[in-house]
């Protein structure tokens, strides 16, 4: 048995060449490391009372990792585990942090960060996990709905894992079409309490402060039925974009939680007090800072904030998300689609500003569209130029919108060393001329009347007209 007073560790992994790299950069930090490539070798390394660390891969030959991480923490209670896992996917992570680990750590990762985190398990005490907290289904979001391998989703990961069993309120921001939503129910289905209510309310629910029959009043704005308070235990309750909550809502919302729910599930109650969730398209702390949205109100719902990236910052999930879609497909139509690595670099240099929903809508049209089981690469072209269309059309419904975007293409390679003068007045001049020339036209050259309708006075037009080379052509009304 080797001496309790050396650092120990347990490296386990059924891929050889990872078990040499990992042992190699331990033994060279100044740690003695044993190795093993199978479940029953780990065993055998814990029951030594050998370890102070286990860093163990999920998926081993003879079992999976983490259905004997509680009883290799009954049998050794100091050990802190380090779970490593290709599989980098929502429900491997939470099951991580239920069955006890130290910290979840998906591949491929830096041996530095590796090294960073065992230092770390020496200075952090073991954390106490709740022994009473049911696992999860294996196959429970295994290939989704969550879905992503990405730096990004990585670490919302595990914020997820960390609080899936509490009871915080988490406030979820993100463009949209990002999931901010499905992210809060997978909170929801991956807790304890994934048989209780997750109940949707309306902004219209917070109009009118009259939360005495509080439960009628749930019923009348959801189509969940309520029919006691037993039914709010541990139910969950998810409230969209607040910051278009108007300061009425605002105020409702925020009695509502120091008033409604406080009286519902007093301190000293046996009943689990409802949690929160809400979601936001905007930066609400700007909205905070001019005055938009109650503060008070901020600092209630902002316990957990979660940001989802935007589908073009996380490009290297759209292959799963695809694939999800696709499988989605088949399950509805019994017919097989592909999409060729030619047609997935297609979808990858899109700029998805609709994010997932926006693919999720391109992959069902693909389907829809194409005959042949790998979808042709130009009905994905012909596909995705359509959506360029509809966005730049958005754009074009909004005037503010659309010259934002071209200022945007503007600058994108803009030099900050070029000597340009008069940007504001070329600028306006490029908006200035066709709205002249457009009036104009619409009075028939009409000076009088244009100079009118445009809200200046008959000279100032003139000069306009003459800055701007503007010719007037004056036609008769028919």
């Amino acid at each position: 048995m080797e001496a309790k007073n050396v650092k120990n560790i347990i490296v386990v992994d059924d891929d050889r060449s990872i078990r040499v790299v990992i042992s190699t950069a331990l033994t060279r930090a100044g740690y003695n490391v044993k190795s093993s490539g199978t479940a029953a070798g780990m065993w055998r390394l814990v029951e030594s009372d050998f370890a102070d660390v286990l860093i163990t891969d999920v998926g081993l030959p003879d079992g999976d990792a983490l259905d004997i991480l509680p009883k290799l923490q009954k049998n050794n209670q100091n050990i802190k585990i380090i779970v490593m896992s290709a599989r980098t996917t929502l429900l491997t992570a939470v099951r991580a942090e239920k069955k006890g680990a130290f910290e979840y750590l998906p591949k491929p990762f830096d041996l530095d960060e590796l090294l960073n985190l065992v230092s770390s398990t020496f200075s952090q005490p073991k954390s106490t996990k709740n022994e009473q907290i049911s696992d999860i289904p294996k196959n429970i979001y295994d290939s989704g709905p969550v879905v992503g391998k990405s730096t990004a989703m990585q670490e919302i990961y595990k914020i997820i894992s960390r609080i899936v069993n509490t009871n915080f309120s988490v406030l979820i921001s993100g463009e949209s079409g990002t999931g901010k939503k499905l992210i809060a129910k997978s909170i929801h289905d991956l807790s304890s309490k994934t048989n209780k209510f997750f109940i949707n309310l309306d902004a219209k629910f917070f109009d009118d402060y009259s939360f005495e029959d509080l439960i009628q009043r749930m019923n009348m704005f959801t189509s969940v039925n309520i029919k006691d308070i037993n039914d709010l235990n541990g139910s969950s309750i998810y409230v969209k974009d607040i910051t278009e909550l108007s300061s009425v809502q605002q105020k409702n919302f925020l009695t509502f939680i120091e008033n409604g729910l406080s009286q519902l599930f007093p301190e000293n109650s046996n009943l689990e007090k409802t949690r929160l969730f809400v979601s936001t398209k905007k930066n609400i702390l700007n909205d905070v800072e001019k005055g938009l949205f109650r503060e008070d109100l901020y600092y209630r719902l902002n316990v957990v904030p979660i940001k989802l990236p935007s589908l073009k910052d996380r490009f290297e999930d759209i292959p799963d998300l695809s694939e999800t879609f696709l499988n989605a497909n088949y399950k509805k139509t019994f017919i097989n689609r592909n999409i060729t690595y030619e047609g997935m670099n297609l979808l990858k240099e899109f700029s998805w500003p609709g994010n997932i929903r926006e693919l999720k809508n391109v992959i069902e049209r693909l389907c829809l569209l194409s005959s042949t089981e790998d979808i042709p690469l130009n009905i994905i072209k012909e596909v995705l130029s359509e959506d360029r269309f509809d966005e730049e059309a958005k754009y074009e419904e909004n005037l503010e919108l659309y010259f934002k975007n071209y200022l945007k293409k503007y600058f994108k390679d803009f030099d900050e060393n070029l000597s340009l003068n008069n940007l504001h007045n070329n600028f306006i001049s490029k908006i200035e001329k066709p709205l002249i020339e457009t009036t104009l036209n619409l009075f028939r050259g009409n000076q009088i009347k244009a100079s009118k309708c445009l809200g200046f006075n008959r000279n100032t037009l003139r000069s306009k007209i003459n800055l701007y080379g503007i010719e007037i052509i004056k036609k008769r009304k028919a």
